[in-house]
């Protein structure tokens, strides 16, 4: 990387000859993981059982919810605040590590 920035620095025009070389040295392995990425993301998105446990876990909550007396809409209330309440922990997470990374 040095090597390259010095070249850069002592012949700013061939920028665009360098990058040129470097694609067409990486062009084949990078399709060639993307490619595969492709192939797991098809095959995540056939996938039926995640979601069918996500939405047992979810029902399962709600039952639970009204079986110990909540009614349905307070069930669903108190669910979605739980979500809420999730994406404002993962915001303020997010937000500590941007300002540790800051610093």
């Amino acid at each position: 990387m040095e090597t390259i920035l010095k070249l850069l620095a002592e012949n700013p025009e061939s920028l665009g000859e360098v990058v040129k070389t470097y694609i067409t040295k990486y062009k084949k392995p990078v399709y060639d993981v993307l490619k595969e990425l492709m192939i797991i993301a098809k095959d995540y998105s056939e996938n039926t059982e995640y979601p069918a446990i996500q939405a047992r876990t979810k029902k399962n909550m709600f039952d639970a919810y009204v079986s110990v007396g909540f009614t349905e809409d307070q069930a669903l209330a108190l669910m979605i605040n739980d979500n809420i309440q999730l994406m404002k922990n993962i915001q303020k997470s997010v937000n500590n590590t941007s300002v540790k990374k800051s610093k």
